[in-house]
């Protein structure tokens, strides 16, 4: 979807605060709250507090160029006069080429989600890391596995769907969480329905997804996770798909806690490797997805069900996926198993083989909402921000780090510095040193990574 918003998807989608209706073309306007959804890269950002949305999305580019930069920084002072062997230079010297290039062909990709930056020293202490569980790259391997390396991965994710299925052929279908977009791409082409949506949170993944079904070509580099000869360590690799994608396929972006569709609005919704990682309650997500089908939908669900959450109650079971989902107003679920390929780039020799869980299930009847309202604080930027235990410790932490870093006079040493914390009560005697000794030796390695010294 780029230009004007489809007259097809348009009944389809609602405001993800309130469920207004939404009106517009080139932006949408809730016509109950009044909050207004800008299209990003022709694509519709329907997230909630979606300026907000866009500020940490554009801290999370911010993020992993800086990230690439200095791995590139990194490499070129690998680069010393003792470092003789050709092969390990010609090593290095492709890597931090590599890593340059990539944050720039980022960069321009994702132009539409900029605005006038922070300054770098605010971006390093406030900005997302790089490995955050939504990041920009939390996925990036996926955007090759999708359009690059061939067909077997993409096959066997469809050929689980479609057996799944069985007899069902969807006339309105929603892929939720579709990542770098291929399979909502194969299952359009192939079950032709009259519209399909596909959704994520992810700008980098749709940015690719959206030229992909457009027939462009987008140059992007792998690293491979275990390169199998020098030259893999890092491979610009041009994305393409086979064909333009067919008619009525359509992206917006969306947050899956509250997509932004009016109930009933899709016979089918699918969930590829989504219901184990999103942050929210299985029994939260079953029951968003059964209010999104029309009675009689189907839901299809895919991926490991490996759920690796940090609270033990949530590390569920497949007996307590299947009570879950049933609970939540579907037919109780029967399991299909295969063996699947991941992730196996043929240019790494590391690759995984998964058992995949699929199951399609019938709604039956409606069910109940959880009312999960988001603090306050959080989706008011002009409300009180309360002073949690969490936020009370790391503002302290904050001051010490400080404190300590206007120690570094130039003239002091670190027995001087270690001495003045001592005299302070902030630390013990016997711990002094070698604590400051650790701090300032983490100063010295990322000052070091920032210089390329």
């Amino acid at each position: 979807m780029n230009g004007p918003i489809s007259s097809a998807v348009l009944p389809l989608l609602r405001c993800p605060r309130c469920a207004g209706v939404l009106e517009g073309d080139s932006t949408l306007g809730c016509s109950a709250c009044g909050v207004r959804y800008p299209l990003v890269d022709g694509m519709p950002w329907l997230l909630p507090a979606p300026d907000l949305a866009l500020a940490e999305w554009r801290g999370r580019l911010h993020a992993m160029t800086t990230h690439l930069k200095r791995q590139a920084a990194l490499y070129r002072a690998a680069l010393r006069p003792d470092v003789t062997r050709p092969t390990t230079r010609n090593r290095l010297k492709l890597l931090a080429m590599a890593c340059s290039d990539h944050a720039r062909r980022l960069q321009a990709l994702l132009a539409p989600l900029e605005a006038e930056p922070a300054a770098a020293a605010t971006y390093a202490a406030l900005a997302p890391v790089v490995a955050a569980a939504q990041g920009l790259a939390s996925y990036y391997p996926n955007v090759h596995r999708d359009w690059v390396w061939g067909e077997e991965e993409n096959q066997a994710a469809l050929a689980a769907v479609r057996r799944a299925l069985g007899s069902v052929r969807p006339e309105r279908l929603l892929v939720l969480g579709c990542g770098a977009g291929r399979l909502p791409y194969d299952l359009h082409a192939i079950l032709r329905p009259a519209a399909t949506v596909a959704v994520d949170i992810n700008p980098l993944l749709m940015a690719v997804a959206r030229r992909m079904y457009a027939a462009e070509r987008v140059d992007l580099y792998e690293f491979p996770i275990a390169p199998r000869d020098l030259a893999s360590h890092a491979l610009l690799r041009t994305l393409t798909a086979p064909a333009p994608a067919e008619p009525g396929l359509h992206l917006v972006f969306g947050d899956a806690k509250q997509p932004p569709f009016a109930p009933g609005s899709f016979d089918t919704v699918v969930t590829p490797w989504l219901v184990d990682v999103v942050d929210t309650e299985l029994e939260s997500l079953a029951a968003i997805v059964n209010s999104l089908l029309a009675p009689g939908g189907h839901w299809v669900c895919t991926g490991t069900l490996f759920f690796q959450q940090a609270d033990p109650e949530r590390a569920y079971s497949t007996e307590e996926v299947q009570e879950i989902v049933a609970g939540a107003g579907f037919e109780s679920p029967r399991l299909q198993s295969s063996r699947q390929p991941y992730l196996a780039s043929p240019a790494s020799r590391h690759a995984r083989v998964e058992e995949v869980v699929t199951f399609a299930v019938c709604k039956q009847h409606e069910a109940e909402l959880p009312l999960r309202p988001m603090p306050s604080w959080l989706a008011d930027p002009r409300h009180p921000v309360p002073l949690l235990p969490e936020v009370a410790d790391h503002a302290l932490a904050l001051r010490v780090r400080s404190y300590v870093a206007s120690l570094v006079d130039g003239r002091r040493s670190m027995s001087d510095i270690a001495a003045k914390l001592v005299a302070e009560r902030l630390l013990p005697p016997a711990e002094a040193t070698g604590i400051v000794r650790d701090y300032l030796l983490r100063l010295h390695d990322e000052a070091q990574l920032r210089t390329g010294t």
